[in-house]
């Protein structure tokens, strides 16, 4: 439960208290208590040259080389933190949606076993049509249509667990259908949330999920790979 703040934290404070959480929740987890740490951490220019608020990389007991990315938003950034609806991802979810009904009906082999041209194409394209058109209108408000901007920004810094730090009075800041919204795209997409409140208080709001890479790692995507290696070997 959010409680209410007397003073808006910076965002220098919020990342500088996250990435700190961030280094003694993992600790525990990295070989030799080895981790390589560091806020402003870059990925290589073939990556995009993009620099993510904070980077933990460390050899995991179980899971060998593993990257952990951070993202920090404040009040002055609240527009960042505001879900909103994605058009375009609201009509290829509806597609996708047409096309799995059109599938699973039967009316998609009608293509195969008709010998009508005319209704081959028509019963297909009309059962996805119709079922697109259902399944936008009675989802049109899902947070699978919508997208927001730090968890656009927050995909650019790949690793093994994602996480985004917000202040507290930024979170009150959002209506309850935001903070709602926003809870349930990162819980779909496996992003971890963290509130930092004042005097360095940080909490999970959230937790993140893993996720694999199946050829190497992701600690390849930063400029500081090597010097992360030596570190943590």
């Amino acid at each position: 439960m959010l409680r209410n703040t007397m003073a808006n934290l910076s965002e220098k404070i919020v990342q500088e208290t996250a990435q700190a959480f961030l280094y003694h929740r993992y600790r525990k987890k990295a070989r030799k208590g080895r981790i390589f740490s560091k806020m402003e951490a870059r990925t290589r220019q073939k990556y995009g040259g993009k620099r993510a608020d904070g980077l933990l990389a460390f050899q995991h007991w179980i899971f060998g080389p593993y990257a952990v990315s951070m993202e920090a938003k404040s009040y002055r950034t609240l527009l960042a933190m505001k879900p909103k609806r994605n058009d375009n991802l609201l009509l290829w979810n509806s597609f996708k949606a047409g096309l799995i009904c059109c599938i699973l009906s039967g009316m998609f082999f009608a293509i195969y076993r008709l010998d009508d041209g005319f209704m081959q194409i028509l019963l297909p394209v009309n059962t996805l049509l119709c079922s697109a058109l259902i399944y936008g209108f009675f989802t049109s408000n899902s947070y699978r249509h919508k997208t927001v901007n730090v968890i656009k920004q927050l995909s650019q810094y790949p690793a093994n667990e994602k996480w985004l730090a917000f202040s507290r009075d930024s979170m009150e800041s959002l209506t309850k259908d935001q903070r709602k919204k926003l809870d349930q795209i990162c819980k779909y997409r496996g992003i971890g949330i963290i509130i930092v409140a004042a005097k360095g208080r940080a909490e999970v709001y959230r937790s993140a999920s893993m996720r694999w890479k199946w050829f190497g790692d992701f600690i390849q995507y930063y400029s500081n790979e090597r010097k992360i290696r030596e570190l943590i070997s």
